[in-house]
């Protein structure tokens, strides 16, 4: 159906992709290319709605795919080749991409998707009182948060870059484990005004752990807890606009967009430099 008017119906999913890919590039054209010295300004603060944003129609999807390990293995694919081939540029060309995070959102976005699987097979096997399903669906939670630790015990720099890519640790993905419990969240409470209250809720834990842990000596889940991570609560208007419509399909376009134009802004930052 045709619009006069641009949202007048609400928010699709491919036009909340399109924004997201918007507000996303502001971010990394604000860390990558301007790179200020002190804080943060304008173009991160608004670069803050596009991980919850993506988080969302992660979620909206889910509900609707068919398999949701598939989908868990397909972004978990996709981390891995972005990652080793980040780690390769870095490596060949470190004046041009080194020095910069591990490119893990797809990751974060993987946890969050077998979790809601494996949550959802508890949730089945305890209703259907199957004792066996139960442990072993637990037991296979446990192991996708140790299995990681194990593996990066001991290793040297470039070892534990590789392993880390092939299995990340859910301690350490972007934007932390609580941006993976805030999608989880927002798939089981699956009222519009309740995951306005979820996204609420996170950002202003954001703002408040940020400020204990500026003013202490510890170390705790930087994705997360910093000045700037708040401003993710200004994705709450878009949310209230979507319309649960998927529109136009946008399938693969973000897999390849998401690695391609950090590689070309981080080219630039660096020439530029």
């Amino acid at each position: 159906m045709k619009q006069s008017i641009l949202f007048q119906n609400g928010i699709n999913s491919f036009q909340m992709k399109c924004l997201g890919i918007f507000f996303m590039t502001l971010d990394h054209i604000e860390r990558y290319v301007i790179k200020p010295s002190v804080g943060y300004g304008i173009l991160t603060v608004l670069g803050r709605i596009a991980a919850p944003l993506f988080l969302f129609i992660l979620i909206k999807s889910v509900h609707f795919t068919r398999s949701k390990l598939k989908l868990a293995i397909r972004l978990y694919i996709a981390h891995v080749v972005i990652s080793l081939f980040t780690i390769f540029l870095s490596y060949f060309k470190p004046n041009w991409f080194g020095g910069f995070p591990q490119i893990g959102i797809l990751a974060t976005f993987a946890y969050t998707v077998l979790f809601i699987y494996i949550i959802e097979r508890v949730i089945s096997s305890i209703k259907n009182k199957k004792i066996a399903a139960t442990c072993f669906n637990l037991t296979s939670g446990v192991v996708f948060v140790i299995i990681p630790f194990v593996l990066l015990f001991g290793l040297s720099n470039i070892n534990g870059e590789i392993i880390n890519s092939v299995v990340p640790n859910i301690l350490t993905v972007e934007y932390s484990p609580l941006f993976i419990l805030m999608g989880i969240c927002w798939y089981f409470f699956k009222g519009k005004i309740s995951q306005v209250v979820v996204l609420v809720t996170f950002s202003i834990l954001s703002l408040v752990g940020t400020y204990f842990i500026n003013h202490s000596n510890i170390w705790l889940f930087a994705g997360f807890f910093n000045n700037a991570q708040f401003w993710m609560i200004l994705f709450f208007p878009l949310l209230l606009l979507y319309n649960e419509n998927k529109g136009r399909s946008f399938k693969y376009f973000f897999y390849f967009y998401y690695p391609l134009h950090i590689y070309l802004l981080m080219f630039i930052g660096a020439v530029i430099k």
